[in-house]
């Protein structure tokens, strides 16, 4: 029997890494955009024709019949035009349509350029349609194409107008009577010169130099379109980025995060401070309101006391339910992530008596509230796998910290700080000695995991505030 072959080599359906399920989202995006961008050509281009055709109305040497075909015939464009906003709009097979209506919209072009007008009464000598101006109108679907975002499509675009017009070549140069420089006798600046003033001679190198800057504009275009796309993959890249860590860092960490090159789940050992805060008996509160009451309770707890981590530089790790847990020194460790918990703490609590205020106002039950708080090693980094990655913190540090926290209902306080997190608080400094000032020795505790007792300081409500 065959071994299976391993994850790496063969990952099972639905395993898409990362990197892959976000490329999909970026294609997604930009053939969203593409679609907007051919409707948009679609439209600038009918706008442009619609000059065009004005201008063939009242510059038009024609009259009655002769007139009408030749105005009809950029009608025709526009018609394509609006045939291709309305196929973009319903989505109608455009990964491959818009590659024929490029291609249609040349040839069309190239034929139009070349066709007599069967009811005018003079004929047009053949060559004319290799000389002047007309050829520029190839260059407004160039224009059409780059509103795609596709340097494929522009390239595509580049390489028919050099097809229509090198098949306009062809057929001139063979039509009776025409001569190119190559037919000429003697290949001189006179000669040439004399050849020019006929109708019916064609300069070989107008053709080759139409074609050289086509290719060139065309490449160049492409060039910028994926330059912009690539730019704007970069900026969304950036943005998507700041974003995420928005939700778990302080503003002042994030500009820091986004402007390194340094990996952020580099598992690393360091003191850092952990909070933990939960509501007190959650479940008796859930008892007495509806699941919607619930869930507008917990989005504005978390609200308050997540404003109140990033307020004082931390990290939210996570919400659990009805509580969370915050960090203080991550990713990055400072000299006052302790006073930045203490103070946290402090603001939550502050923020929490601010909101039952209103709450009894309201003739609502007030919610209470247990934080734990703890100093010590952690090892932080990311935990997980290629599909999901967390950062986060472990260690006992963060287990006396959550212990701390469920300590608050038997001694009947809403803050537990240990001795280790008091410590680690410069109290020279006046803001520092006014946050410790609120709090009280409160001996040594057990705590659950331990053997050893956990020294710890609650708050003293009768205290400074």
């Amino acid at each position: 029997m065959t071994a299976p072959a391993s994850a790496a080599e063969t990952p099972a359906a639905g395993q898409q890494t990362v990197g892959h399920r976000l490329e999909v989202r970026t294609e997604t995006a930009y053939a969203r955009e593409e679609r907007q961008g051919l409707m948009v050509a679609a439209m600038t281009r009918t706008i442009a024709l619609a000059v065009i055709l004005l201008w063939q109305i009242v510059d038009n040497p024609n009259t009655g019949p002769a007139y009408f075909f030749a105005v009809s015939l950029v009608a025709v464009f526009g018609l394509l035009g609006l045939l291709q906003y309305v196929c973009a709009r319903m989505r109608f097979h455009m990964e491959v349509l818009k590659y024929v209506f490029v291609f249609a919209d040349c040839a069309l072009l190239a034929v139009v350029l070349v066709i007599d007008n069967p009811y005018s009464d003079f004929d047009v000598p053949a060559a004319l349609s290799m000389h002047g101006s007309p050829f520029t109108f190839f260059f407004v679907f160039l224009m059409q194409a780059a509103f795609s975002l596709r340097p494929r499509l522009v390239l595509w675009c580049g390489a028919c107008i050099v097809t229509a017009r090198t098949g306009m070549l062809v057929w001139v140069i063979g039509q009776p009577g025409v001569v190119t420089n190559l037919d000429l006798a003697e290949r001189t600046p006179q000669a040439l010169i004399a050849a020019a003033s006929s109708p019916d001679f064609v300069f070989l190198g107008h053709w080759a130099i139409e074609v050289i800057v086509t290719l060139l504009v065309a490449a160049g275009l492409a060039i910028v379109v994926r330059r912009s796309r690539r730019l704007v993959e970069s900026r969304s890249l950036a943005e998507r980025g700041r974003a995420n860590l928005a939700r778990y860092f302080s503003p002042n960490v994030v500009d820091r995060l986004a402007d390194t090159r340094e990996l952020l789940g580099v598992v690393r050992q360091q003191d850092v401070a952990v909070l933990f805060a939960d509501i007190v008996d959650f479940t008796g509160l859930c008892e007495q309101e509806p699941p919607e009451r619930v869930i507008a309770i917990l989005r504005d707890y978390h609200d308050r006391l997540g404003r109140a981590v990033f307020e004082n530089g931390g990290t939210l790790d996570k919400y659990l339910g009805d509580g969370l847990m915050a960090t203080f020194g991550t990713p990055e460790t400072g000299q006052h992530d302790a006073r930045n918990a203490l103070s946290c703490a402090l603001d939550m609590i502050a923020a929490l008596d601010a909101w039952n205020r209103e709450r009894r106002a309201a003739n609502k039950a007030p919610v209470r509230i247990g934080i734990g708080l703890h100093y010590g090693p952690v090892i932080a980094g990311d935990i997980g796998n290629e599909r999901r990655l967390e950062y986060s913190v472990i260690g006992d540090t963060v287990n006396i910290a959550s212990r701390l926290e469920q300590l608050t209902r038997s001694l009947d306080t809403e803050l537990i700080v240990s001795d280790a997190l008091v410590r680690a608080i410069d109290r020279s400094r006046d803001e520092g000695d006014a946050l410790v000032q609120r709090l009280s020795e409160a001996g040594t505790r057990k705590v659950r995991g331990r053997e050893a007792g956990v020294p710890i300081w609650t708050l003293d409500r009768t205290g400074p505030p």
